[in-house]
C-alpha cells in the first residue's frame, strides 16, 4: 500500500510521455526506477508531492534517462 499511491501517480502521468535511455532495456529501467523510488520516497510514508515527483524525475535523468513524447 505504501508504494501504491506513487505508482498510480506515475502511471497516470505517463499518458503523454515515457522514459528512454539509449541502449537500455526494460530491465535496466526497472532497476533504475526502483533505486530512484527508494531514494525519493523512503521515509515519506508513501506521501507524494510535486517536489518528490521532481526529485524522482531528476534521479532518473541523472541515471541517463530522458522523457520522450509518445
Amino acid at each position: 500500500m505504501k508504494f501504491l499511491i506513487p505508482a498510480l501517480l506515475v502511471l497516470a502521468g505517463c499518458a503523454s510521455w515515457h522514459w528512454e535511455k539509449r541502449g537500455a532495456s526494460a530491465a535496466d529501467y526497472d532497476l533504475d526506477e526502483k533505486y530512484c523510488k527508494l531514494q525519493t520516497y523512503s521515509g515519506t510514508e508513501g506521501l507524494v508531492t510535486n517536489a518528490s515527483v521532481r526529485r524522482m524525475h531528476a534521479c532518473l535523468e541523472a541515471k541517463g534517462w530522458s522523457k520522450v513524447a509518445n
